[in-house]
């Protein structure tokens, strides 16, 4: 089977889950025993390991990072797997429904959102005739289904909204080769929001064991990152954010020294993008640049010239990650595992705040108002003065931004 093939009876398969929203009362009815869990758990990744019925315990401290309301309902059914769940927004007051259901051939949760039945996400495992997995097929709607946009469409207004709109839907697809009964490579096409289609292979290493190792994703550039590392024993969720933050940090500063950029630096954008990519493109802006731009436009608004007309004045740079890719791996499993996206923007900050604090270390001149800042353009552009803040810009650099026409 193909990975287009994949793609479109994932897609077929989301549609026709709009009509099968009554399925979740089937799905409860079934329920035997429950758990109250804080977050997401029994992932179908881990189906056929003991880390599907025994996952470990969170690693972000509840009252630190979640919201103490976030639990999740798990029910079980008499098997003893999980059949359905449930889960809130504290703030929005938002609610999600989900089912799994388990064949022969294939395992699959379907998650719906109450409000406006919105198939919210699709996750799917399939297996050849000998129980050994050969696909694996994920869908998200972007907001999971949220929006009053959506009050009054019919089911067919709903589906050409989310498709037409191509930032909405996150997904990946995996065809899988195996030998000797595990998996050694992954052939693989994700479809992710303002990048459109991409290809690429898995490949899996394992150990003297057969324990897995590591994954690591090669692109058809022939560019390679480390996507998967086994987790390590009793870790530390803050120690390790410190130590990327840290790592991230140094492997900017020697980005920016290797490219020999155009200093003394006024600004540094670290752009990312939300719950997809979070190794930031860097958009470094001189003194000489900001100077020239508030000249050309005194008492003029001109945050458009200063903050966002930089892909075309100024070409992006890539960071070397590999200082910091294993470190960086792990944390972001656990992120995205535990669905808490909004962790990778603090890890983000963390590190523009080194930069903006220490002065990238000393190691290249930099003006009085040097500001490195983490955004993503489609999500914080209304909120970009806390983005600031958090990055370590002082309140009076802000207010003579302000006054210069920069906000």
């Amino acid at each position: 089977m193909s990975l287009e093939i994949l793609k479109q009876n994932l897609l077929s398969r989301w549609k026709q889950a709009f009509q099968e929203f009554d399925r979740l009362q089937q799905y409860k009815t079934n329920v035997t025993s429950e758990k109250y869990i804080p977050g997401f758990r029994y992932h179908l990744e881990d189906y056929g390991t003991p880390a599907f019925l025994q996952p470990e315990e969170k690693l972000f401290p509840v009252a630190a990072v979640r919201e103490i309301n976030d639990y999740h309902f798990y029910g079980f059914s008499a098997d003893g797997l999980p059949c359905y769940t449930s889960y809130g927004h504290a703030v929005t007051n938002e609610s999600w429904q989900g089912y799994y259901s388990y064949g022969k051939e294939w395992i699959e949760y379907v998650e719906y959102n109450t409000a406006t039945k919105i198939p919210s996400g699709i996750k799917r495992v399939q297996y050849d005739e000998n129980g050994q997995k050969v696909a694996y097929q994920s869908l998200r709607v972007i907001g999971r289904g949220e929006g009053d946009v959506y009050t009054d469409m019919d089911e067919a207004e709903k589906i050409a909204s989310i498709i037409d709109q191509e930032h909405s839907l996150v997904c990946s697809m995996e065809k899988y080769e195996l030998s000797a009964g595990r998996i050694e490579k992954g052939h693989c096409l994700s479809i992710t929001p303002g990048t459109g289609e991409s290809e690429y292979e898995n490949s899996y290493k394992y150990n003297s064991d057969g324990i897995l190792e590591e994954i690591r994703t090669v692109y058809a550039s022939g560019v390679s990152r480390l996507s998967y590392v086994r987790p390590e024993e009793k870790l530390n969720i803050q120690t390790l954010m410190a130590t990327v933050a840290e790592s991230m940090a140094i492997a900017i500063t020697d980005a920016l020294e290797t490219h020999e950029v155009e200093t003394p630096l006024s600004l540094l954008e670290m752009s990312y993008h939300y719950a997809d990519v979070y190794i930031p493109s860097l958009s470094p802006r001189s003194v000489a640049f900001t100077k020239k731009i508030s000249k050309q436009h005194p008492d003029e608004d001109i945050f458009d010239l200063i903050f966002l007309a930089t892909e075309l004045d100024h070409a992006y740079l890539e960071i070397a990650s590999e200082k910091f890719e294993r470190p960086f791996t792990q944390l972001m499993q656990v992120i995205s595992k535990e669905e808490k996206w909004e962790m990778g923007s603090v890890l983000l900050r963390k590190v523009a705040h080194i930069l903006t604090t220490e002065k990238l270390f000393g190691r290249l001149p930099v003006g009085e108002e040097f500001a490195a800042y983490a955004v993503d353009w489609g999500m914080e552009m209304e909120d970009f003065e806390d983005v600031l803040r958090e990055c370590g810009v002082t309140g009076k650099v802000i207010s003579s931004w302000k006054e210069r026409g920069w906000l």
